[in-house]
């Protein structure tokens, strides 16, 4: 059974065999979230729709477990004793670097009246470069949560994240046997594709609405233009008589 986490109200998964199930089992693609080094890590986000699908087909559990961690981790000093390791580590670190340049920075300095030792310039130079605060401190990525530490989250917490709409939507684009992931960048609710999107581009971007509903034909255009710009075939989506339906706006040059 995968797990899902459940923290500040978003949904990740922090493994990497969970995450490569989610994604060549059940299609679910999240979006990648951690980095090392500027390359892509995890954790991976879920989205809430994802994770209602998840929820309802049996394929994973939520767990919330923030609070219980951080507790835990406050009442053993973890911040603190984690800031002071990086400080002495950065540190020597930070050192070694200065002290390949030292001559120079004394040359410099002499040729400003500086008369103090070599010594007293290297600890000035370390004092004013290497100041690690808990604003700039790293943080670990916990890949793992021990059981005793999660407690379950019931689906309702999770419908509450997004709308039934959204969600039945979602459904029924996973159910036809797309990829769907969120399309928040272009506009949209979701972006669609015929396959994976490592290998696909999308084809849909698709809006959520309300089945009755009145907006001005501006906007019908701007989201049609949207589609056209992107490459991509506009979609509006609602549910209507508990059955889901949707519009595509055609864009035909006259």
């Amino acid at each position: 059974m995968i797990i899902l986490y459940l923290i500040n109200d978003d949904i990740f998964t922090f493994n990497v065999e969970d995450w490569i199930k989610l994604r060549k089992q059940y299609r679910i693609i999240g979006q990648i979230v951690g980095s090392t080094s500027f390359i892509p890590s995890l954790p991976a986000k879920i989205l809430p729709e994802e994770a209602l699908l998840l929820l309802n087909n049996n394929f994973a559990v939520i767990h919330s477990s923030c609070g219980n961690i951080c507790d835990n981790l406050k009442e053993n000093n973890f911040e603190d004793e984690f800031l002071k390791a990086q400080q002495i580590e950065y540190r020597q670190i930070r050192k070694q670097q200065l002290e390949t340049l030292i001559d120079k920075i004394v040359s410099k300095r002499r040729e400003n009246g500086d008369i103090r030792t070599k010594e007293e310039i290297l600890n000035e130079e370390l004092v004013k470069s290497s100041a690690i605060t808990k604003d700039n401190m790293l943080w670990p990525i916990f890949l793992h949560k021990e059981s005793n530490l999660s407690t379950p989250v019931p689906v309702t917490k999770i419908q509450s994240l997004t709308s039934s709409i959204k969600s039945r939507v979602f459904k029924d684009l996973w159910e036809r046997n797309y990829y769907v992931t969120s399309g928040e960048k272009f506009g949209g609710d979701f972006l669609v594709y015929f396959g994976d999107p490592i290998t696909h581009h999308a084809i849909f971007i698709v809006k959520c609405i309300e089945s009755e509903i009145t907006f001005h034909p501006n906007k019908l255009i701007a989201f049609g233009r949207l589609g056209v710009s992107v490459k991509k075939r506009a979609v509006f989506a609602t549910v209507k008589d508990g059955k889901v339906m949707y519009m595509t706006i055609n864009w035909i040059d006259a």
